[in-house]
């Protein structure tokens, strides 16, 4: 086996050459670049994965000046080839080339001027400020969600489905069904069953037909604070997992 194996940097990505990986695996090119192209047409079917996060093809010139085609492999394309490797082949390239990526990624971590070290330096602290930004916005979020008004729960809570349904592109229906499912597990309570209960009340009472369709499960929770407390919770912590804010809303 071959073991010179060079590790390239190239937009970003580390990449071994396959004319390379054929010397060490001690096989021929074209066979390699075989195995490379039925690994490629099965992630090309698949569609949920991108084939130069694993092969980059491109070319070189042979002394008649044809254009011969090769391909580059990040670390991923040589996870993949070691794997359909067996024995002793297999073991002994997988340890040659993660050693040489990891070489090679130490090599660029290490800054090499003073240059390189004040580029370095600001770099970390434009990204430390990019983290801090980050978190107060995530904390004024929530602040903003925490400050809901009780007395005007009825019209934010809408105000907040709406957002969620926006934000996660479910259906109003099936954020409201959430938050109830939510509900009725946290407060140990049936809202179908508090509602019937309710119409049928209604009913006893002289209430019009419509006014009774009307009443919902808003009505079966505002007429409960501690199931209208535990609702705000939980459409506060709805909103905070779907990623919403207050100022979002425009209309």
């Amino acid at each position: 086996m071959n073991n010179n194996l060079t590790v390239i940097e190239r937009d970003g990505q580390l990449l071994v050459d396959s004319r390379e990986v054929k010397d060490m695996l001690n096989i021929r090119h074209s066979d390699l670049l075989e195995k490379i192209d039925g690994y490629l047409s099965v992630l090309h079917q698949n569609g949920k994965f991108r084939s130069d996060q694993f092969f980059i093809e491109s070319s070189y010139q042979a002394g008649t000046g044809k254009p011969y085609k090769h391909y580059y492999l990040t670390r991923k394309g040589c996870d993949m080839v070691a794997n359909k490797m067996n024995g002793t082949k297999g073991v002994l390239f997988t340890a040659h080339y993660v050693t040489q990526f990891e070489e090679m990624e130490k090599e660029l971590k290490q800054p090499q001027t003073e240059l390189e070290v004040l580029a370095a330096t600001v770099n970390n602290m434009v990204q430390q400020e990019k983290r801090i930004t980050v978190i107060e916005n995530e904390q004024k979020r929530i602040f903003d969600l925490i400050g809901l008004n009780p007395s005007n729960w009825r019209k934010e809570i809408n105000k907040i489905i709406r957002l969620i349904a926006k934000e996660s592109g479910l259906s109003h229906s099936a954020v409201w069904s959430e938050s109830y499912k939510t509900l009725e597990t946290r407060g140990k309570c049936n809202l179908r069953r508090r509602l019937d209960n309710k119409r049928n009340n209604m009913k006893k009472e002289g209430a019009s037909k419509t006014k009774v369709e009307k009443a919902n499960f808003m009505d079966i929770i505002d007429e409960d604070p501690k199931l209208t407390e535990i609702f705000l919770a939980i459409v506060k912590d709805m909103a905070v997992k779907y990623k919403v804010t207050l100022k979002k809303e425009t209309a």
